[in-house]
């Protein structure tokens, strides 16, 4: 093996494996299966290709027959930045046949993100579009790979190589078609790791958790054949990107499922309108930003969208408004939902949940899942229903560990299997878990976790800056946004503009551009020097109301 991942103890592995919620199945073996079932099936769907499940198991097949031919094998970690596009669903199953890990890349990473973690993951291949919108991301992995000498093979989609080294992915399935005998050399198991993906900041203190086909494929066969028994019409519309697990993870259903998935490459509102009346989509997922935008866009009412059945609303917190609006258009009881990459799915609300429940919480443990609540000075001690403590959560979707990071990795889990999840949060009388904070800063900004580190480093990097601290700042549309709290030096100023083209010139990515700039004489500070991270959270949520500034230290108001 390329890396070296970690590994669950026997006796924690027979725990799952006795109780059935560890199939020790992989995704490729429940795939075929599926394909089995109903080859003819049309399951991708975009504006312009219908895949049946036969032409994807004979794509990826050859795809995967392909990559060998190149020297992508067992262990080995493949970067993946593409659109939603079919391509990325041949990626998964291609790559869980021959053992090879998937390193989501998200489409807003540029120079610096790529970099950062193609290095820090010592990743073997990548595979990437050519020129996608504006941004040639083909050509940015051209400029930086004579610094990543671990990086041994460059895939280019829908598009030609264009320097040595290089290779098409048109041109290793052509390969792989012939040469499907190569896949009988690999036997990948259920035990393997073969998700990789990214839950805070690129730069400094990157977190990678990973999973295996055990701590997925088990949950996901079962929310996928209780959605095909339930409904023999359905038809997902993801809205979500695949570099998320959000929109990663809604493939499988079409996978293990054989529920028909449309494919959106790039969040339109309009696009997906388009896509639903033409389609008869009867389920949508996102985050509550692209709820919003559908919702509200000025031409809703000129398509047919009375197809639509269930609504999943994740990334981010639902506002009780936004499920109440769900359910006056199409009838649907939306569902709250509280996960992280590290457990995936943990407590969700149900349609036949009270409806103070469904508005108010995120729901109860699913699909095997604890949930405990502790006093986060006393991990060992459960605080009583009504009071705030520390989440700890113990399923079998706990991820394998971070990589390269074993400590960190045993810091947040116990003996017997609790993980501390860093949030903080309570829980009733009935078991519903009530959501308060995050105990870190990240931001939640319409889904997309926010370092605020990552951002304040770039800021102080800025000639004009001498001091800045970032919060989130409440947001009716995507749940929070980046508020920067920004010093600047003597006789200088700056404003959203002037940050965002410098941000723009250090090749950070657009989510990382504060939406606010709030300019001060000092940062609030502690006696022991710390920004008072907290008086900045009381100051944005105040402005977010549209009442004036709690700080005495602003210059004026926010720019």
């Amino acid at each position: 093996m390329s890396h070296e991942f970690p590994t669950f103890s026997p006796e924690y592995r027979e725990m799952w494996v006795s109780k059935g919620l560890w199939a020790d199945r992989t995704l490729h073996d429940l795939f075929d299966e599926t394909v089995e079932g109903d080859p003819g099936k049309v399951v991708l769907v975009t504006k312009d290709e219908r895949t049946t499940l036969g032409e994807w198991k004979e794509r990826s097949d050859a795809l995967a027959a392909g990559l060998l031919g190149a020297g992508v094998g067992p262990g080995d970690i493949v970067a993946v930045q593409l659109p939603n596009w079919p391509e990325f669903c041949d990626l998964q199953i291609a790559l869980s046949r021959i053992g090879a890990v998937i390193q989501p890349l998200h489409l807003v990473f540029r120079e610096r993100e790529v970099r950062s973690l193609l290095d820090f993951c010592d990743t073997d291949a990548v595979v990437l579009p050519g020129i996608y919108g504006d941004h040639d991301f083909a050509g940015v992995v051209r400029g930086i790979r004579d610094d990543l000498p671990r990086l041994r093979t460059v895939v280019v989609a829908r598009d030609d190589p264009r320097s040595g080294g290089e290779t098409s992915l048109d041109a290793l399935v052509e390969d792989g078609a012939g040469n499907l005998d190569r896949l009988a050399s690999v036997k990948p198991e259920a035990d393997d790791v073969f998700y990789l993906n990214f839950t805070s900041g690129t730069e400094g203190e990157p977190k990678g958790f990973l999973h295996s086909h055990n701590t997925l494929i088990s949950l996901f066969r079962t929310l996928s054949q209780l959605m095909a028994a339930m409904d023999k019409e359905a038809v997902n519309l993801c809205c979500s990107p695949m570099s998320h697990s959000f929109g990663h993870f809604t493939t499988y259903q079409a996978a293990l499922g054989g529920v028909p998935m449309v494919l959106v490459d790039r969040y339109r509102p309009l696009d997906v309108l388009e896509l639903i009346e033409r389609e008869r989509v009867t389920s949508i997922s996102g985050t509550p930003a692209h709820l919003y935008g559908i919702l509200h866009h000025p031409d809703f009412a000129e398509y047919d969208t009375s197809s639509v059945k269930n609504v999943s609303v994740g990334g981010a917190r639902s506002s009780p408004d936004l499920i109440e609006e769900l359910e006056a258009t199409w009838g649907v009881k939306s569902a709250n939902t509280y996960g992280m990459g590290e457990t995936i799915l943990h407590t969700r609300t149900m349609p036949f949940d009270p409806e103070d429940k469904i508005l108010e919480s995120v729901g109860r443990p699913v699909f095997g899942a604890e949930l405990r609540v502790v006093a986060p000075e006393d991990p060992g001690k459960v605080v009583t229903p009504g009071d705030v403590g520390e989440i700890l959560f113990r399923g079998p979707t706990l991820f394998c560990g971070y990589f390269k990071q074993p400590e960190l990795t045993a810091s947040t889990r116990d003996a017997d299997g609790w993980f501390r999840t860093g949030d903080l949060g309570w829980t009733d009388d009935e078991g519903f878990l009530y959501f308060s904070s995050r105990a870190k800063e990240v931001i939640n900004r319409g889904g997309t976790k926010v370092y605020p580190k990552e951002i304040e480093d770039l800021l102080v990097a800025h000639p004009d800056i001498e001091d800045a601290a970032v919060v989130a700042k409440p947001d009716v549309r995507l749940g929070e946004t980046v508020c920067a709290y920004v010093v600047c030096r003597p006789g200088a100023t700056v404003d959203e503009g002037t940050v965002a083209d410098f941000l723009a010139s250090r090749q950070a990515m657009k989510y990382l551009v504060p939406q606010e700039i709030v300019l001060c004489d000092a940062l609030p500070m502690t006696p022991t020097g710390k920004v008072r991270k907290a008086a900045l959270q009381e100051d944005a949520a105040a402005r977010a109301s549209g009442g004036p500034s709690t700080l005495e230290s602003t210059t004026e108001e926010s720019r």
